[in-house]
């Protein structure tokens, strides 16, 4: 499992010296609960204007495993009730680390193979930011397909 985290340095010239000296280096850092509230909220629930989150559900037909490299979703769906669509379960808790996402999608028309969802940063293009697989699935006309992401940070 990857942790969030980083590093600080500080480095001091006195102003009679060319030379700098270590005060510390790569010190680990503390992410506050406030910062981490923040970082939620920037990448996963803000719904404002220009600073939405990565919020957008997609889902697709395709069989490849998720790559690190992906930047879209093979074979996404558009049609028939299956299109990319704003999560309507949208929620962090403050203090906590851990956010959700989901939609449930009604499909209109049939749709076969349907195994792999993703999140986006926007209703179109956009930047992909988690991919992942499932069961492949085949929807008839007024099936319902619920998607849910729970996001945790480090």
């Amino acid at each position: 499992m990857s942790l969030i985290h980083g590093y600080m340095s500080v480095y001091l010239k006195r102003a009679d010296s060319d030379k700098w000296e270590t005060i510390t280096e790569n010190r680990h850092n503390l992410l506050t609960n406030g910062g981490r509230d923040f970082i939620h909220a920037q990448a996963y629930t803000n719904t404002a204007a220009g600073t939405q989150g990565s919020r957008y559900i997609a889902v697709s037909t395709d069989t490849g495993s998720p790559a690190a490299g992906d930047t879209t979703l093979t074979g996404e769906i558009s049609t028939n009730g299956l299109g990319r669509a704003a999560a309507t379960t949208n929620t962090h808790s403050a203090g906590t680390n851990t956010s959700t996402l989901g939609i449930t999608y009604t499909a209109s028309g049939t749709h076969t193979a349907v195994q792999k969802s993703a999140l986006f940063n926007a209703s179109s293009s956009g930047t992909m930011t988690h991919e992942n697989t499932f069961t492949s699935v085949t929807l008839a006309s007024g099936d319902s397909l619920q998607v849910t992401w729970t996001l945790t940070l480090g």
